[in-house]
């Protein structure tokens, strides 16, 4: 899960979760997300949070799927209690500090997509970007 917004602490922060100044279509609220950045990049930095790249989900389906809007059914993964779709169009780095994990059951979970998911995912990166 990722809270795409402010540390409420750090007036510092510009306040990206909340309306008026984000607009539609922009994210503004907590989410799954599929955690991308390799552990090069996926690492604490000096002493504060490290950072990391993300593909955000959404339980919405897309109002025109393209190859960067990649499916997952519902219960494929313990967190994806129901069917989402990865939005690769909207990848975003995010500190440590914004992700959490999954509550599944009687504890949290944290999960890794297989090869042939995560396969998708990549092809998804690549058709949102071009490459």
């Amino acid at each position: 899960m990722c809270a795409f917004g402010p540390n409420p602490r750090d007036p510092t922060t510009f306040p990206l979760d909340r309306p008026p100044v984000s607009v539609t279509p922009e994210m503004w609220k907590t989410r799954r997300v599929i955690v991308v950045s390799n552990d090069r990049l996926n690492h604490r930095h000096g002493t504060g949070p490290g950072l990391c790249l993300v593909v955000p989900c959404s339980a919405t389906p897309p109002a025109t799927p393209g190859p960067w809007d990649v499916p997952f059914v519902a219960r494929s993964y313990r967190a994806f209690t129901k069917d989402i779709w990865a939005s690769c169009a909207s990848i975003i780095r995010v500190s440590h500090h914004r992700l959490d994990r999954v509550i599944a059951g009687r504890g949290y979970r944290g999960e890794f997509l297989s090869a042939a998911d995560m396969a998708r995912i990549e092809a998804g990166m690549r058709a949102a970007l071009e490459l």
